[in-house]
């Protein structure tokens, strides 16, 4: 349950819900730099060995693919308006045999093992790739949610500032080709600082 605005933030920090977790600060960028919608993802995925259950099957989504993510694969740079040279438009035609790195140690926040993700947020109905474990804030970790062909609506944000307030975990967003951060009022402070100096959001 969502603490009331004026209430006491659940994460201990002694102020009220709506200027901590409650809040939601813009990164905006700087004027006369170029958009951001497409995220580079790392080459070294996290250990997710501890992680219960069974990975989602990804069905006939392959947005990961298509360019939402900026990567590289067999010799193919993958970007936004150049797919993976690999995929069908719905699935990749060298599943068995694609590499390690990126494709392997890479999972969507909805498909990896132990996901909290609804079943409706399934990337190809939610047009949003959830990733989680990429990156960290003061030793927590911040899941990106990525614009793939549609900005998060509504209920897709409702439902993640209700879990980031249970878990107290930070996420960031796009809208409008803007960055938005959703937390503490400290990490959104250092996340726009961070687009404001030019630097990369995560690493």
């Amino acid at each position: 349950m969502i603490p009331g605005r004026n209430e006491l933030c659940p994460c201990g920090s002694g102020l009220k819900y709506k200027k901590c977790h409650g809040a939601a600060a813009l990164a905006a960028p700087q004027a006369g730099t170029e958009p951001r919608r497409v995220i580079p993802i790392t080459m070294t995925g996290p250990d997710r060995s501890a992680q219960a259950g069974t990975p989602r099957s990804c069905g006939d989504c392959s947005l990961c693919c298509d360019g939402w993510l900026r990567t590289h694969v067999l010799g193919h740079d993958i970007y936004l308006g150049h797919p993976c040279a690999y995929s069908d438009g719905h699935r990749c035609t060298i599943h068995e045999r694609r590499p390690e790195d990126p494709c392997r140690v890479f999972f969507c926040g909805w498909a990896e093992a132990g996901s909290h993700l609804p079943e409706w947020m399934w990337p190809k109905e939610s047009k949003v790739i959830v990733l989680t474990g990429r990156s960290s804030w003061r030793g927590q970790p911040v899941d990106v949610l990525v614009s793939a062909g549609r900005d998060p609506d509504e209920k897709v944000l409702t439902w993640y500032r209700d879990y980031s307030a249970k878990t107290m975990r930070p996420f960031m967003y796009q809208i409008n080709e803007q960055w938005f951060g959703y937390g503490p009022a400290a990490f959104q402070q250092e996340m726009a600082a961070k687009v404001a100096r030019g630097e990369p959001l995560w690493t």
